[in-house]
C-alpha cells in the first residue's frame, strides 16, 4: 500500500475514533453517582414543596380541569418508584394508601419519601453488570440508566407545574436547587 494511502487509512482511523457516538452500552464513568446526587436533590425539592403548601391548599387547584396539589405532587412521585421498579425487573412498592396520602400532608411527605427512597435504593441496586444493559418499558427496549433517567425528567416536569399553585395562593414556591448546595432560585 501506497504510503499516501497508508496516511489517509490512519488519518480516517483516527478522526473515526473521535466520532463514534457510544452505545447505550457505554455509560460515561462515575453517570450513576450523578444520578444518585440527582434522585437526592429532586428528592429533597419535591419535599419541600409538600412541606410549604398550607395542608388547607392540598386540594388546591387552578382550574377544574387539572389535578390538585396532592394530585399532581404524587403524580410527581410515585412514577418515580415505578419506573425504576420496572428498570430493577421487579414489581413496584407499595407507597400507601392514596385514600389517606391525597387527604393528609403527613400521609403525603411519607409516600413521596418511600417513592424516591425506592428508586435511590434500585438505582443502587442494578448490578454493574445490568446496568448499562436494556430491558423493555413503555413498549420500548431501552438501557435500564435511561428509565432512571426519564423518572427524574418526569418528576421535574410535572413538579414544575406546581409553581403556580403557590404563585396564585400569594407564596412563593421553596427555591429551585439545581446545584445540589446554596442559594436557590425562586
Amino acid at each position: 500500500m501506497p504510503s499516501r494511502l497508508r496516511t489517509a487509512a490512519a488519518l480516517m482511523s483516527l478522526v473515526a475514533t473521535f466520532f463514534v457516538r457510544p452505545t447505550s452500552a457505554q455509560v460515561p464513568q462515575g453517570y450513576r453517582q450523578q444520578q444518585l446526587a440527582d434522585l437526592a436533590r429532586e428528592r429533597a425539592m419535591t419535599l419541600a414543596m409538600v412541606d410549604s403548601m398550607p395542608e388547607r391548599l392540598l386540594h388546591f387547584k387552578p382550574v377544574p380541569e387539572v389535578r390538585d396539589f396532592a394530585q399532581q405532587i404524587a403524580h410527581a412521585a410515585m412514577p418515580m418508584a415505578i419506573f425504576a421498579s420496572r428498570a430493577k425487573g421487579e414489581n413496584p412498592p407499595a407507597l400507601g394508601d392514596s385514600t389517606v396520602y391525597l387527604n393528609s400532608k403527613t400521609a403525603l411527605r411519607e409516600a413521596v419519601g418511600k417513592a424516591y427512597e425506592y428508586a435511590m435504593a434500585a438505582l443502587s441496586g442494578v448490578s454493574e453488570e445490568d446496568y448499562p444493559g436494556t430491558t423493555k418499558f413503555a413498549g420500548q427496549t431501552m438501557p435500564r440508566w435511561r428509565i432512571f433517567d426519564l423518572a427524574r425528567e418526569h418528576s421535574v416536569w410535572t413538579r414544575g407545574e406546581l409553581v403556580s399553585y403557590f404563585r396564585l395562593n400569594g407564596m412563593a414556591p421553596p427555591a429551585f436547587n439545581l446545584f445540589g448546595q446554596g442559594a436557590g432560585e425562586r
